[in-house]
């Protein structure tokens, strides 16, 4: 069965009743105490966002007032938190973070309560659910991982946070909030999975540690190449540049091209085009031109948008022309 089994659930909830507001956030994320300040006669609140059942939930939140929650360290979920607009700061006990806008924070250690000052605050969120985080965290970091910790509320880096950010925003805008989305669950878990695994390599934690330490390298290749190779094995279909190769695999992107050029006589991007001129190969070894299959659609799929270039480097490649292996 597909980790997302079920249909998403829109909400749209707004209010000006403060009791009311904090029971909906409750039951959202998690139990919280909390205590208002100053004019509340004003006291204004929304909560917009999807579902995905068993995976992940995206949520705009408008709190118009000034409030401290404090929330219990067993929370039992994943929340990242993207400020929109007005002021909010979180306190985890370890660190203390106050972010501008569009920066994201993973507000939820495991084993610290936190605490957060809100004021007049749009954001944005993100929440991932645990079960969904652990199956994830054995693909990308092995089975023998163990349960994972979040550690820090903020990115590994600034190209982390970037990386993250290109992940919510085309899984949010491009998959969940289209309707059609409803009859493709495999389309979803796909998305919600390489949302996961953005926040996995995004924020760190204990999973993240103990890959980088230990790797997935062969006796001859870096721990940092093999993630990079792996990457661009799973993501091949998916609109990847060489910035997010880099971030999953842990280095610059100087860092990767040289590493590329030493092990694999090539770039990354030649690398990509590479594995997508594969996987071409293998889509028109199974199509069928009587069903209206086209070698022009099919390298589009892939990427290569220029018929003719696509035609003289699958020649290259495999010795012979794609119509030919189209027609069997």
């Amino acid at each position: 069965m597909s980790a997302v089994d079920s249909p998403l659930v829109r909400f749209d909830v707004h209010s000006q009743d403060p009791e009311y507001a904090h029971e909906v956030l409750r039951e959202a994320y998690s139990d919280f105490s909390v205590r208002t300040f100053g004019d509340i006669e004003h006291f204004d609140f929304g909560h917009t966002g999807v579902r995905v059942p068993g995976a992940a939930t995206f949520a705009r939140v408008r709190y118009a007032a000034a409030g401290h929650f404090v929330v219990p360290a067993d929370a039992g979920l994943f929340l990242v938190v993207t400020l929109g607009g007005g002021t909010i700061g979180f306190e985890s006990g370890r660190e203390t973070v106050r972010p501008d806008l569009g920066e994201p924070v993973l507000t939820t250690l495991d084993d610290v309560d936190w605490r957060s000052d809100v004021d007049d605050a749009t954001v944005d969120t993100v929440t991932l659910e645990p079960a969904m985080v652990a199956r994830v965290a054995c693909s990308v970091f092995g089975t023998d991982v163990g349960d994972v910790t979040f550690t820090s509320m903020t990115p590994v880096s600034d190209a982390a946070a970037r990386y993250w950010a290109g992940v919510a925003a085309h899984v949010r805008h491009n998959v969940v909030d289209r309707e059609e989305m409803l009859d493709a669950p495999l389309v979803l878990a796909e998305a919600t999975r390489s949302l996961v695994t953005a926040a996995l390599v995004t924020f760190p934690n204990t999973g993240l540690t103990r890959w980088e330490q230990g790797g997935r390298a062969g006796p001859t290749e870096p721990a940092v190449l093999r993630r990079a190779l792996d990457y661009i094995d799973e993501h091949a279909g998916e609109d990847i540049g060489v910035d997010d190769i880099a971030v999953v695999a842990r280095i610059s992107v100087r860092g990767l091209q040289s590493l590329f050029r030493r092990h694999r006589d090539r770039t990354p991007l030649e690398h990509l085009r590479r594995v997508r001129l594969a996987l071409a190969h293998d889509d028109l070894l199974v199509a069928d031109p009587t069903h209206g299959d086209t070698v022009a659609a099919i390298a589009a799929r892939w990427g290569f948008t220029n018929p003719g270039r696509f035609s003289v480097q699958y020649r290259e490649a495999f010795g012979r022309s794609p119509r030919a292996t189209l027609r069997g």
